[in-house]
């Protein structure tokens, strides 16, 4: 079996040498396009947003194993809407890589147990789902406060921790994400009734 290998710095070698030690021919930097599978390295514990991930990944054509140092579940379930096959972490590379790359190569997605009952749900607290909520819908810090009885700071506080944990740049991006079909965030952020909403606006356009 072909991997094509796309990583940079100590971590190139590791996975070049778990990979071969499984009997797997590598390829380095995408040098091959005849290769089975690709593999990259992407730090999903940073804010990356689902358009620049899916760039990164590709265009869904080719089987995807990425290797992160760290990853929540946010970030998970953004790398598999963005096309990743699966994920490995950076600390069980050594046991886990050539297992995932031919499960993945056998048409399997894998992905580590302690992440897979939260691929699905953003792990934003009760409070950031609620600022995030009014914030999105168009409500100033000053309202979001006033309706929450929360201070103007405490508001600031939960919508940075929010807009880091989406990989949001702002309010206007975080908006776009949450009304974004694709990005799977309004029934977490918005609730079951206007997701519902989201959903058909998407299909009318």
């Amino acid at each position: 079996m072909l991997v094509a290998v796309e990583a940079d710095g100590p971590l190139r070698p590791r996975i070049v040498a778990a990979l071969e030690a499984d009997g797997m021919r590598v390829a380095l930097d995408g040098a091959s396009a005849a290769a089975d599978l690709r593999v990259l390295s992407v730090d999903l514990s940073q804010p990356v947003a689902l358009p620049r991930l899916r760039a990164i990944l590709g265009d869904g054509a080719e089987r995807v194993v990425v290797v992160s140092p760290k990853c929540g579940a946010l970030g998970l379930r953004r790398a598999i809407r963005a096309g990743a096959d699966s994920l490995v972490l950076e600390q069980e590379l050594e046991d886990a890589l050539a297992p995932a790359a031919r499960a993945v190569a056998a048409g399997l997605s894998v992905m580590p147990t302690a992440l897979r009952s939260g691929a699905q749900r953003a792990a934003f607290s009760h409070r950031e789902r609620e600022v995030l909520r009014l914030a999105v819908t168009g409500h100033t810090n000053c309202q979001i406060a006033s309706t929450l009885f929360l201070a103007e700071s405490t508001v600031k506080s939960h919508l940075s921790s929010a807009y880091r944990k989406l990989g949001a740049g702002g309010r206007s991006d975080a908006a776009r994400m949450v009304f974004d079909p694709d990005e799977g965030l309004a029934e977490m952020v918005l609730g079951h009734d206007a997701s519902d909403r989201v959903a058909r606006e998407g299909h009318a356009a």
